[in-house]
């Protein structure tokens, strides 16, 4: 029998290690939904459905808000990212530049949300949010100028729902995301670099010019 039970665990170890993938990171994704998530670490976040943040976690949760309910927070982001050069050299006819100083910078992060009780049954929430964002700017002269400058995502994210209460054990709810992102990535383009790889006069001065693209 300890032969039979050590061959099953094994059995399912190997199974679960066979699925198991690669962990992602969140990338742009922003958590800062909910003062009152954050507040509890997102503790139980899609079943408690305490305020009217659940519109955006779990829009079944507003049955357990009667009457009318409105939640808003801001938050504020301020990450740091900072580059340390060990010995690159620089574009032709380009100085190499400094190490850029700290790209990252204060960010508000603001949410909203109301609900209301249409019926005993019937529930409706509209919910305003960012659940995306990053922005980075490094000083024009730093040494990865012609890479990256400034870079910025900023989003949008208008959230309807509805929910229907079933029975009093069962309500099913469902929600849109209508989402607008705009992006900023300005570098800085070696317009003397390219014009001496390509055969151009060896005089020409250093040049370089700043590009924005939307």
């Amino acid at each position: 029998m300890q032969f039979k039970r050590n061959a099953i665990n094994l059995a399912v170890t190997v199974a679960m290690l066979a699925m198991a993938g690669g962990v992602q990171a969140s990338g742009f994704a922003l958590i800062e939904q909910s003062g009152s998530g954050m507040g509890n670490a997102f503790a139980g976040g899609a079943a408690v459905a305490d305020d009217a943040t659940t519109v955006f976690f779990n829009p079944a949760g507003m049955s357990r808000l009667k009457g009318s309910e409105f939640a808003a927070s801001v938050h504020a982001i301020t990450p740091s990212a900072k580059f340390s050069d060990t010995g690159s050299t620089g574009a032709a006819l380009q100085t190499a530049g400094g190490n850029g100083g700290d790209a990252g910078g204060l960010a508000w992060v603001p949410n909203a949300y109301v609900t209301t009780e249409i019926n005993p049954n019937l529930y409706f929430g509209l919910g305003i949010n960012a659940p995306f964002g990053l922005s980075t700017e490094y000083d024009n002269n730093w040494i990865g100028r012609f890479q990256a400058v400034k870079s910025k995502i900023e989003t949008i994210n208008i959230n309807p729902s509805i929910a229907y209460q079933m029975s009093d054990s069962l309500t099913v709810g469902i929600g849109l995301n209508y989402q607008r992102i705009t992006g900023e990535l300005t570098s800085m383009t070696n317009y003397s670099a390219a014009a001496f790889a390509a055969g151009g006069r060896r005089c020409l001065p250093p040049l370089a010019v700043q590009v924005k693209r939307d």
